[in-house]
């Protein structure tokens, strides 16, 4: 008898794992892909704000960038902060994007939050970081109004793809991010 409860409840541990890895990874998934809010989710396959898009941000070195400029390309926003240790973490993610993967239209563009840095931090980090892709300060109200949300916690990844749409939101630092975003830029950069 107690070795048919056993056979029985096999199967109903099995099921429970599944669903537990399944809400688990869906739960990951949500979090990688900044989803805790239904504005974050519904952003996702639509175009920005036109003036959004025509909304020019500097790099350090004066050049200027807009989402509407660099339609046909793949942009990846990176909103950052150098005080912040998992922005530190997750540099790595952005800086690993070679000179051909950018020949074949990634356009990355590092956006630190304003608040406790001087452009003299800012550039030394670019230089100590061998950051290769351009780099400018960001305000909060702009932030927030990229990623649609007062939440202007950092980092934060927006991933465009070559027609304008945005693609994906990242919200934080972790290996799962990581192989998300890279993956997603690859596949993004394989499409003409």
């Amino acid at each position: 008898m107690k070795e048919m409860s056993t056979r029985r409840a096999l199967p109903l541990v099995l099921r429970t794992i599944a669903l537990s890895a399944t809400l688990g990874l869906s739960l990951v998934v949500m979090l990688a892909l900044g989803a805790l809010g239904s504005k974050a989710k519904d952003k996702i396959g639509k175009l920005p704000k036109d003036s959004l898009a025509r909304r020019q941000v500097t790099s350090l070195d004066g050049r200027h960038f807009s989402l509407a400029a660099l339609r046909g390309q793949v942009v990846v926003l990176d909103f950052f902060a150098l005080w912040c240790s998992n922005s530190r973490a997750h540099l790595p993610t952005l800086t690993r994007f070679t000179d051909e993967d950018r020949g074949r239209g990634l356009q990355i563009i590092g956006l630190s939050v304003q608040e406790r840095t001087t452009k003299d931090q800012l550039e030394q980090f670019i230089t100590d970081q061998k950051i290769a892709y351009p780099v400018g300060f960001v305000s909060d109200s702009l932030f927030s109004e990229y990623i649609e949300s007062r939440d202007v916690s950092v980092p934060q990844t927006l991933i465009y793809g070559r027609d304008g749409r945005l693609l994906a939101h990242f919200n934080g630092h972790s290996a799962q991010i990581d192989a998300a975003i890279a993956s997603m830029v690859k596949r993004e950069l394989e499409k003409k």
